[in-house]
């Protein structure tokens, strides 16, 4: 029997195929292999995130919701009417404590679509991504995305051994020796991204103060939990759709 999880992602993934996003750390060829407890992290256009949002309100899988915003992103956990339950993770820029980690715009325009009709980060971007995460929290990189980038062919591997050497200043062989943790790997990942020009000059002032007030907003704003509740019955549909709606935009991460 398919989970009111499983039918909300699948609405989500149909509602938004012409909206511009992709499914950040994906690696997954059918959505049935997405494990239970996994979140879906999302990175979307800003001219595209409203609609997500509305998209997001209007499924009739859900019970309640409560969504807060972080530094950065805009976290929504769901409940559903089967007492299944998702956690998804939104963000317009890649960012982290005001230092722009990759390039948004490049990301989204180097998009590609899985056989399940799922947008997700170029080869080279999913791996990048996926190592930045892995070494700005000091932990190495997930067994699974290992085997994942270890069974793709040897072009596509080529390819991304040539992205990201360069770009890092790596000395090395192969893919495989970055997926450990190390020092010396974080030293060159931090200089390489401290030096682009998103991070230099009024851009990187611009970035520090935005992360500077959504710190102190996020401080004030997480003390107060906010929950909505969803009817299950037809007749209040539209009016519980128009609360989930207010409340997700209420945590936005853009005014409107």
């Amino acid at each position: 029997m398919t989970s009111a999880r499983n039918k909300f992602i699948h609405f989500l993934i149909k509602e938004c195929s012409g909206l511009n996003y992709v499914l950040l750390k994906y690696i997954y060829d059918d959505l049935s292999e997405l494990p239970a407890d996994e979140k879906l992290e999302l990175l979307i256009d800003k001219d595209d995130y409203k609609t997500l949002l509305y998209v997001i309100s209007s499924s009739k899988e859900i019970r309640n919701l409560k969504s807060k915003k972080e530094v950065g992103s805009q976290i929504i956990k769901i409940n559903f009417t089967d007492h299944s339950s998702l956690v998804m993770k939104i963000k317009i820029e890649l960012v982290r404590k005001g230092i722009v980690l990759m390039n948004s715009r490049e990301v989204l325009k180097h998009s590609i679509t899985n056989n399940d009709k799922i947008k997700i980060p170029g080869h080279c971007h999913q791996f990048e991504y996926i190592l930045l995460s892995s070494i700005y929290n000091k932990k190495d990189v997930e067994e699974k995305f290992r085997k994942y980038f270890t069974g793709l062919n040897f072009e596509m591997r080529s390819k991304i051994f040539a992205h990201i050497r360069p770009k890092y200043n790596f000395i090395l062989n192969v893919l495989d020796d970055l997926y450990v943790f190390s020092a010396n790997n974080y030293r060159k990942i931090h200089i390489a991204i401290k030096s682009q020009k998103a991070n230099k000059g009024w851009r990187y002032n611009f970035h520090k103060i935005i992360f500077a007030f959504d710190s102190v907003i996020r401080a004030f704003v997480n003390q107060l939990e906010l929950f909505t509740q969803r009817e299950s019955r037809a007749e209040n549909q539209r009016t519980v759709s128009h609360e989930l709606k207010d409340l997700l935009q209420r945590n936005s991460l853009i005014r409107y």
